[in-house]
């Protein structure tokens, strides 16, 4: 492993982008870890330090901010830091029907899940193909296959990070960087998503995994050059049968599933 090298990963404070952060340490990577100010992130380098003896630097700033993926693709020209590793996992979603989101809560989910993480490819693009061999994770959704009642404006984020993604795969075939796309369902991050996964049914909980889990399979999936991760034996069970059901069954196994939403603020 090049010590000079480092993985940058958004969102690295909590959930997923916390355990793929621990992941890439206990392989040896250095890290960059971004999250917004005020995350505890400082203390999670130092302990990502002591305990797998890599370099863990870190920077908060809200990448929905218009020069917030500017200002992170700065610091790291500024430390000199080497890149071979992007994992763009920073992310947000809300639920509800189409007229109960607030203004602030579309933006947001726009801002973040797809303005912040296309200009974090096109900044870091450049440097990652100057490497023998590189690699671009990004997060989307098993939802990105399923127009879904009641996570519109989300999932659909999903699906242009999923094409976004599968689009570069062709656009980059034949230089050293390798794309990937990991589509977990539902993941056990945090209170809120905990309630979420109760709500939305029998499915929906035994399908469940955790951030280690994820984490674990989507490191590992990327580093053996895969293009497309579905992380979960029932997912991708799930997966297999929507790929022979009418779109119409789909959507109404989805509406019945997820109409028990909770709109949060």
């Amino acid at each position: 492993m090049d010590k000079r090298t480092f993985a940058l990963v958004t969102g690295a404070s909590s959930g997923i982008g916390r355990a793929i952060a621990r992941e890439l340490a206990s392989r040896n990577h250095n890290l960059i870890l971004h999250s917004l100010p005020d995350q505890g992130l400082s203390e999670y380098c130092v302990d990502l330090e002591n305990n797998y003896k890599i370099r863990a630097l870190h920077y908060e700033v809200d990448l929905t901010d218009e020069i917030g993926p500017q200002l992170l693709f700065e610091f790291v020209k500024s430390m000199q830091c080497r890149l071979n590793i992007l994992v763009n996992n920073a992310g947000i979603g809300f639920e509800g029907p189409i007229e109960s989101y607030s203004k602030k809560q579309i933006d947001y989910m726009i801002l973040l899940n797809i303005r912040a993480l296309t200009l974090m490819t096109f900044y870091f693009t450049p440097e990652l193909k100057t490497h023998k061999e590189s690699y671009l994770l990004n997060i989307s959704s098993f939802g990105c296959y399923v127009p879904t009642a009641y996570k519109s404006i989300y999932l659909a984020s999903k699906s242009y990070i999923y094409y976004f993604t599968r689009a570069l795969e062709s656009e980059l075939n034949g230089t050293s960087l390798h794309t990937c796309v990991i589509v977990p369902s539902a993941v056990r991050t945090n209170k809120i998503v905990l309630d979420r996964i109760g709500r939305n049914g029998w499915f929906s909980r035994k399908s469940a995994l955790y951030p280690e889990e994820v984490a674990r399979i989507g490191i590992e999936g990327m580093l053996r050059g895969k293009k497309v991760i579905v992380p979960g034996i029932l997912t991708n069970l799930f997966f297999s049968f929507g790929m022979l059901v009418p779109e119409g069954i789909i959507l109404w196994l989805t509406r019945r599933i997820f109409r028990n939403y909770k709109q949060t603020d």
